[in-house]
């Protein structure tokens, strides 16, 4: 045997160490993408996007009126794709309470204070 010849029991080491050191490279690489498109993702955590079933849900409407509220632009929507509609749940908290209907207190004040503001 010569010098130059190493046995593959000399060998394995050597190759666990470059495999591990291969695998960690990719693992780490990999970890800081995920990292990356997380960041990029997190700029949409303030914004809860809802499928038209949950927002069906939270509006307590049937799924076919939000469908058809959103096809006649009486809902804030975004498409997701052709065919999916998403909807923002702030705006859709917003929509509600626009749509608030006064009490009769409520209109009493106002009357007050536009009668007042006349005179």
């Amino acid at each position: 045997m010569n010098k130059e010849e190493v046995t593959l029991v000399e060998l394995l080491p050597k190759i666990y160490h470059h495999i591990n050191v291969a695998v960690s490279k990719a693992f780490m690489l990999a970890l800081e993408q995920f990292k990356k498109d997380n960041a990029q993702k997190s700029s949409y955590a303030d914004e809860d996007f809802l499928s038209a079933k949950q927002a069906a849900s939270f509006l307590k409407l049937k799924l076919n009126t939000i469908y058809s509220k959103a096809e006649k632009g009486e809902l804030p929507f975004y498409r997701s794709g052709k065919r999916k509609l998403l909807f923002s749940k702030k705006e859709l908290e917003q929509h509600v309470l626009k749509r608030k209907v006064k009490s009769l207190e409520e209109l009493k004040e106002e009357v007050e204070q536009y009668s007042r503001k006349k005179k």
